[in-house]
């Protein structure tokens, strides 16, 4: 099966091998502001729309561990809404990833790497909240840190082009 994404709004970039896990990701014990120099990752900001859809109760949405997963990093050519992107992606299944592969990603390589890093582009990841909904998690160098926003799928005003979105890579 060919699995070759062809699109006018999504550039394929490149795959990202996520390793496996042993524990359970519990979103409330890593997503906390901490811009340190010795922190696990920097980050600055934590919208409350994140805050409220994902660290709420409990220590927050807690994944359970995963095995080896491969992630498809694209950019967005034009400015599109999330339904253009989530149908490209090959719908939700394709394009649901996880907050344990989001924080891998922003600690494996931090300000320099396969995230954008430039202040204006965002890295947008599509998570189930705690309620199983699906929304867009973005997340945006500045400041010296990380800004983690979430946002319902089918905001309005869409995504701008140059921004990145990562979705599963089905074999």
């Amino acid at each position: 099966m060919d699995t070759t994404l062809n699109t006018d709004i999504l550039e394929p970039i490149s795959t990202i091998i996520i390793p496996a896990t042993t524990r359970k990701f519990v979103a409330g014990e890593k997503f906390v502001v901490n811009r340190r120099s010795n922190a696990r990752v920097k980050i600055s900001c934590l919208g409350s729309d994140f805050t409220e859809q994902f660290l709420f109760s409990g220590g927050g949405k807690i994944e359970l561990p995963i095995s080896e997963r491969i992630l498809r990093c694209h950019r967005v050519r034009c400015c599109s809404v999330d339904s253009s992107i989530i149908a490209e992606l090959g719908g939700k299944k394709k394009s649901e990833t996880t907050l344990t592969e989001m924080f891998y990603l922003m600690e494996k390589w931090g300000e320099h790497g396969l995230l954008l890093s430039s202040g204006w582009a965002s890295n947008t990841f599509y998570i189930r909240n705690q309620k199983a909904v699906l929304r867009s998690v973005n997340a945006r160098w500045a400041g010296g840190g990380w800004h983690v926003y979430a946002i319902p799928v089918g905001k309005p005003d869409g995504w701008r082009n140059g921004g990145r979105t990562f979705s599963r890579d089905f074999i």
